[in-house]
């Protein structure tokens, strides 16, 4: 899915560049990330991060970070993943407090194995501050501090904005006031639904 969009977007010759290449910078992203434990019920973020940081680097970076972000766009919104991000509904009232719910189980994970895995994403809740939907912050993540460590920070910004993508396609909409992309010392989510024109 990569490929197809750089080809249509660039070039197939950059494509056939960046997933050549890409495959290998892909086993050295992962050979020098921190590891983040069996059984995480986030890792998987990662995993798909440096799937889309590889195929960058494998095009040499000749496309922005703004341009990769198209490309993850049009990854997320092929019909495969627009099936699966569909098969949740955050206007429903099991969708509606999924992703609280969800990251409750990875608190829960990460508490019991953090001194294994201290190199992951802390999360906090505040239960009082919105009615509606899920809220949650992070103030650490993995992916922007190895990133970070790769100099690869500038494309950041294009990897938290498939937040907002994956949402949508759920039926959500995601409020964000800051990222620690942005050096803004947290990550928080407000997800609601897209049917909810007032959220509290």
């Amino acid at each position: 899915m990569i490929k197809k969009s750089i080809a249509k977007r660039y070039s197939p010759t950059l494509a056939e560049m960046a997933i050549k290449n890409g495959k290998e910078e892909y086993k050295g992203l992962l050979s020098r990330a921190d590891e983040l434990g069996a059984g995480n019920p986030m890792a998987m973020n990662a995993y798909f991060a440096y799937v889309f940081a590889a195929a960058w680097l494998g095009a040499e970076k000749k496309i922005t970070p703004d341009g990769m972000s198209e490309v993850m766009t049009d990854v997320l919104t092929s019909p495969l993943m627009k099936t699966f991000f569909g098969m949740t509904d955050i206007n429903s009232a099991k969708g509606e407090k999924k992703w609280y719910r969800d990251m409750k189980k990875y608190e829960a994970w990460y508490e019991k194995n953090k001194n294994d895995y201290p190199v992951n994403w802390v999360v906090h809740f505040d239960e009082n501050l919105h009615k509606d939907g899920s809220y949650y912050k992070f103030t650490r993540c993995p992916i922007c501090e190895f990133c970070k460590r790769e100099g690869i920070e500038e494309l950041m910004p294009a990897l938290c904005a498939t937040d907002e993508v994956m949402f949508r396609l759920q039926h959500g909409v995601l409020h964000r006031e800051h990222t620690l992309a942005r050096n803004e010392g947290e990550c928080d989510y407000w997800i609601v639904g897209d049917k909810n024109t007032n959220p509290k």
